[in-house]
């Protein structure tokens, strides 16, 4: 297997709804120790090994504890506690260290997002109440996503991810909610940039429209 096998980017809420996957910080430390220890040589081998593990005992939603901060090829992450594999796995102890506070950093993100989510359910209400409610919803996810990725390299692909987590908790099919909230975002939001209000409203605009036309 390789570590693209384990990457966390195609992850669908259902696959990470903290509420629906059990997680013990202890018992995830013990795993993490019992591991034959990393190869300096081989980073790539240990991130494999972790993430298998992980996800053998805890569920394919810990393939996140490796998604650090500008260092991915598919966008930036939400982990400040793992970057470039040739900078994180050192010594058996620093590196396995290092990766369960990774790990434990990824799930608090997961229950952050979560606690967000529970503020932001939509009403069963008008349509045009709807709409209101899915313009206040974009810019206090996006606005949560950059201060986590801290807005670096293509971070703006975990907010994309955020945005399709949400409206998947709220019954909008994925494929659709995909191809909803590419278009609204459509180029709107750059790498290294945090985002102007009149630009994350634009793009809140345009996703609820789209929703809207859709009786979202």
């Amino acid at each position: 297997m390789r570590m693209w096998d384990y990457q966390p980017i195609n992850l669908c809420w259902a696959d990470v709804d903290p509420a629906t996957h059990a997680f013990d910080t202890a018992a995830a430390t013990t795993l993490v120790n019992s591991l034959p220890a990393p190869d300096p040589r081989n980073p790539e081998g240990w991130v494999v090994s972790v993430s298998q593990a992980l996800g053998e005992r805890f569920g394919v939603w810990t393939y996140g504890w490796a998604w650090g901060r500008d260092e991915s090829d598919f966008g930036g992450g939400p982990v400040s506690e793992w970057c470039c594999l040739n900078d994180s796995v050192r010594g058996p102890q620093e590196t396995a260290e290092r990766t369960v506070r990774a790990l434990v950093e990824w799930r608090a993100w997961l229950e952050r997002i979560a606690a967000r989510f529970d503020t932001l359910v939509l009403p069963a209400a008008p349509a045009e109440d709807r709409i209101s409610a899915w313009e206040h919803a974009v810019p206090v996810l996006v606005t949560d996503v950059v201060a986590q990725t801290t807005a670096g390299d293509a971070w703006y692909a975990h907010a994309a991810q955020v945005l399709g987590w949400f409206l998947e908790r709220e019954g909008v099919p994925a494929d659709h909610a995909v191809e909803l909230i590419y278009e609204a975002i459509g180029g709107r939001f750059e790498s290294w940039v945090s985002p102007a209000e009149s630009v994350v409203a634009s793009v809140a605009e345009r996703l609820a429209a789209g929703l809207a036309d859709t009786g979202a």
